[in-house]
C-alpha cells in the first residue's frame, strides 16, 4: 500500500483547480487550441458520421472508420489532458451534461450547441462562486451544479412536453 494513495484518488477524481499552475495551463490551451483547429477543418465529415449522412456525402466504410478514428483519438487527447487539472468527475460532467442539456431543450444541431454552451459556462460559473462564497472544494462543487443544471432542464423539458 502507498501511504498517498488516499489522495492520489482524491486528486484523481477533484483534480486541483485552484492549484493548477500557468505552465499546465499554457500547455492544455495549446492541446486544445490544437483539436479545436482540427475539429474546425473537419467538420463536415464529423457531422455526416454523427448524423447517419455519411454514404449521402460520398465518405467510404474505410473513411468513416479513418474519421471515426481521428475524432476518438482527439477527443481521448482533450480527456487525458484534463483529468489530472479538473479530475474525473469534472471532466465528465463538462462533457455530458451540456450534451445532453442540448438535446432535451433543443432541436436543432445549432441550437443544442447554444443550449450545451450556455449549461456550461453558467454551471461553471455559477459553481466556482458557490464553491468560494460557501468555501467549498471547487470540483465537486461545480459537479454538484451541472447536476442541478441537469434536473431544471430535465423539469423544463417536461414542462414543454405536457403542455
Amino acid at each position: 500500500m502507498v501511504p498517498e494513495g488516499g489522495d492520489e484518488l482524491k486528486n484523481l477524481l477533484v483534480g486541483h483547480l485552484l492549484f493548477t499552475e500557468w505552465h499546465e495551463i499554457s500547455s492544455v490551451f495549446v492541446i486544445y487550441l490544437v483539436v479545436a483547429a482540427i475539429h474546425w477543418i473537419c467538420r463536415r465529415q464529423f457531422f455526416a458520421i454523427s448524423f447517419g449522412a455519411s454514404d449521402s456525402r460520398g465518405l467510404g466504410n474505410s473513411n468513416v472508420r479513418w474519421w471515426d478514428f481521428l475524432f476518438y483519438s482527439t477527443f481521448g487527447v482533450v480527456v487525458t489532458s484534463s483529468v489530472e487539472i479538473a479530475g474525473v468527475l469534472l471532466v465528465f460532467s463538462f462533457l455530458v451534461v451540456p450534451a445532453v442539456c442540448g438535446v432535451l431543450l433543443a432541436d436543432s444541431a445549432k441550437g443544442k450547441l447554444i443550449v450545451g454552451w450556455l449549461c456550461g459556462f453558467i454551471s461553471s460559473v455559477a459553481g466556482v462562486v458557490a464553491s468560494y462564497v460557501f468555501d467549498l472544494p471547487t470540483g465537486a462543487t461545480v459537479v454538484c451544479v451541472f447536476g442541478g443544471c441537469l434536473l431544471i432542464c430535465l423539469c423544463v423539458r417536461r414542462r414543454k412536453t405536457c403542455t
